[in-house]
């Protein structure tokens, strides 16, 4: 089962930590949001639109916040911070999505060779997504269809 694409949003949900959501938060990294992962499935900064980046990969816009994760240049424990921010073209911006078994999806950037996955640095009660050189586990991420 392909990634669905815009204009369907989806919710990019994790089995890890019992089972998270991932959302753009108001947590800031200068003028860009750090992007977490929470428990609560119905939050509206939950969904992401899968937008083809014209080259073969995706880009994942926020509609809530009208902002695109990006793998930013600053890191917590060796690893990059996923951030968002609202420049559409920014080659941060793209990810190969591929599939290890069906319905499963992960997230390569191909500007910095990372995959993203949720991590185990907090900010407050939620976890902050990161982006690491190694594949794995933390790295799968399942794509529900927003209500």
């Amino acid at each position: 089962m392909p990634l669905p694409m815009f204009p369907a949003q989806i919710l990019l949900h994790t089995d890890q930590q019992n089972g998270q959501f991932l959302f753009v938060s108001n947590d800031t990294e200068g003028d860009d949001k750090v992007v977490e992962a929470h428990p609560y499935p119905d939050e509206f900064r939950n969904r992401f639109e899968a937008q083809d980046d014209g080259g073969g990969n995706v880009r994942l816009y926020n509609p809530a916040t009208g902002y695109y994760l990006f793998v930013s240049e600053g890191e917590r424990g060796g690893d990059k911070v996923v951030e968002a921010h609202p420049y559409r073209d920014e080659p941060r911006n793209s990810f190969m999505v591929l599939e290890p078994d069906p319905g499963v999806f992960v997230f390569l950037n191909p500007s910095t060779n990372r995959f993203m996955f949720i991590s185990n640095d907090r900010e407050g009660d939620d976890f902050v997504i990161e982006a690491h050189p190694y594949n794995e586990l933390r790295n799968r991420f399942t794509a529900i269809p927003a209500a």
